[in-house]
């Protein structure tokens, strides 16, 4: 990904997130299906140290320290109005600016983390697959990189799923292709009902 490009994509995610990020998660409880059984899961392990991709406005790693307080939290954020917003809802975390692609990820908390979050990230990413090999490259060992986003939405019937499909492209989102995983290492992988999103466990 060149600087150009990083540049341009940039500029749209803080000329959009300027306008949209007051009423984000108020907004997006309604389609990212899938996000807080993947929060679940990743409790039910032990692990001190996590960074998320993409963090957004910040809402799951403030629910993640709600819940795991004396965990260590950061994230790598492409967009600074997205990571100004982070930082001052999570005060408490560490958000380095980068893009998913090539960012030091294992420099945000000072050493490679034990899990690695894409929550609804990827499928903004403009290099799925590199994304993903930089977040592996990045873990500690025996870490654990989860994945939840759009899926193919091949169980919707054919207008809604163009529709859907339409609606994600005037956001820059585009549906994870189903071999994208697979392809990229995954140790497991599940649909949500209708494929609408997916769900990729990936390990160090």
């Amino acid at each position: 990904m060149t600087s150009d490009m990083q540049a341009s994509h940039r500029a749209f995610l803080d000329r959009y997130y300027r306008l949209t990020h007051h009423v984000y998660d108020a907004s997006r409880k309604y389609y990212l299906f899938g996000r807080d059984g993947v929060l679940e899961r990743l409790l039910a392990s032990d692990w001190t140290t996590l960074v998320e991709i993409g963090p957004g406005t910040g809402r799951n790693l403030a629910w993640l320290h709600r819940r795991r307080p004396n965990a260590t939290l950061g994230g790598l954020e492409a967009s600074e109005v997205m990571r100004a917003h982070a930082e001052r809802r999570c005060p408490w975390a560490r958000i380095d600016p980068g893009f998913a692609e090539d960012g030091n990820i294992g420099a945000v908390l000072g050493a490679p983390p034990q899990r690695i979050l894409m929550s609804y990230s990827l499928s903004m990413f403009t290099d799925k697959g590199r994304a993903i090999d930089n977040a592996r490259r990045h873990l500690a060992p025996g870490g654990e990189l989860w994945v939840v986003d759009f899926s193919d939405l091949e169980g919707l019937s054919a207008m809604p799923r163009r529709a859907m499909r339409r609606f994600l492209h005037a956001f820059h989102v585009e549906a994870v292709p189903d071999e994208l995983p697979h392809r990229h290492g995954a140790s497991h992988v599940e649909h949500g009902p209708l494929r609408y999103f997916f769900v990729a466990r990936f390990t160090a």
